[in-house]
């Protein structure tokens, strides 16, 4: 059945090559989709102990919308980009409550039949808005179906919903922290409010709620803390956009995208040193506070970074007022890391051991 339906998209790419209208195309790529998502259902009795006829199903819906989306787009323009993820999740949404009122069907099929559908479903859910905003919609859709397919799993324990949702919470955060032309992909508006704030945030939201979502016992795949590795990223998300806003503060009105800056004015420094400095404070209030030992290293190490900065690059053309000033500062964030450190680390450590 799946290379039916790959073989069908085959079929259905080389007439996009013909001259057909694009509404005769669209008519076609619906026809297929109701063909693969109707089979199982009408074939139920031989159905009902085999997953891959409903996995096939569901995969349909997935294929098919990569063609329909830009036919959607190119045949009725003026639509609203979101309505077609839109349509496109109520074939899922049928199929999975038909899905659940059937109670015949084995249940290791049953359970792949809810992961795959209601996984297909809210991935059309999630990316209504993305598309809508028409700006990084794929990598917040990414973000958002990670997050909801961490939902997912507290009700449907399939294993591939977890791991799934985690891989697509890693690759939008690689997009997002390690892909420096995402300064570039749309031209500044206002400082601190722009496109940055809006994905990052979205995307660090997604973030915490899967790191919600995959709470004991669902935080480990075997031996691997995929809930530690997602709070983690969300930590380096926030640290990335604290970074864009504050280089978006200090880049000239004049230029049309956020120049990235670690050795500009002293106002930038300074701001830059201080910002790391209150986040590494942070990061170990957050790290005694959770017990979370490697948040609190990353405070630890995220102090020492700003204090090398200080020392060696910040501190050596400003005068001596400003200098006092700055010190004065950074050393009162540094104490008050040091006393949480004092105060809680040892108890905590005691308590454990």
């Amino acid at each position: 059945t799946l290379l039916a339906v790959i073989g069908v998209q085959a079929v259905l790419f080389f007439k996009h090559g013909l001259s057909i209208a694009g509404e005769t195309q669209i008519v076609w790529h619906l026809a297929a989709w109701a063909l693969f998502l109707v089979w199982p259902f009408a074939v139920r009795r031989q159905t009902r102990s085999h997953a891959l006829p409903w996995i096939t199903a569901a995969a349909a819906g997935v294929l098919e919308f990569l063609f329909l989306y830009p036919l959607a787009r190119q045949t009725w323009p003026n639509m609203a980009p979101g309505i077609i993820p839109a349509l496109c999740a109520l074939p899922a949404l049928a199929a999975l409550l038909c899905i659940y009122r059937d109670r015949l069907t084995t249940p290791d099929v049953r359970l792949s039949q809810l992961a795959w559908f209601g996984g297909v479903a809210l991935l059309f859910i999630t990316l209504i808005i993305p598309i809508q905003w028409e700006r990084q919609w794929l990598t917040l859709g990414w973000a958002l179906e990670g997050a909801a397919l961490c939902w997912l799993f507290r009700r449907v324990p399939h294993e591939g919903l977890r791991l799934t949702g985690a891989a697509l919470l890693f690759t939008a955060f690689v997009r997002l922290a390690f892909n420096a032309d995402v300064l570039t992909y749309y031209p500044r508006v206002l400082p601190l409010w722009n496109w940055q704030l809006y994905t990052c945030g979205i995307a660090i939201a997604a973030h915490l709620a899967a790191v919600r979502f995959l709470a004991p016992p669902r935080d480990r795949i075997k031996d691997f803390p995929v809930r530690s590795v997602i709070q983690a990223q969300a930590g380096v998300l926030l640290f990335v956009l604290l970074n864009v806003e504050i280089a978006d503060f200090f880049t000239p009105s004049g230029s049309p995208y956020i120049a990235m800056q670690f050795a500009g004015s002293f106002a930038h420094a300074m701001t830059l040193t201080i910002s790391w400095s209150l986040y590494a404070l942070g990061l170990i209030a957050w790290g005694l506070w959770k017990r979370a030992r490697g948040a609190r290293w990353a405070g630890v190490g995220l102090m020492g970074v700003s204090l090398l900065k200080l020392f060696l690059f910040d501190l050596a053309d400003i005068g001596s007022l400003y200098r006092i000033a700055v010190m004065i500062i950074v050393a009162l964030i540094a104490l008050a890391a040091s006393f949480l450190y004092q105060r809680f680390a040892v108890r905590i450590v005691q308590v454990t051991e």
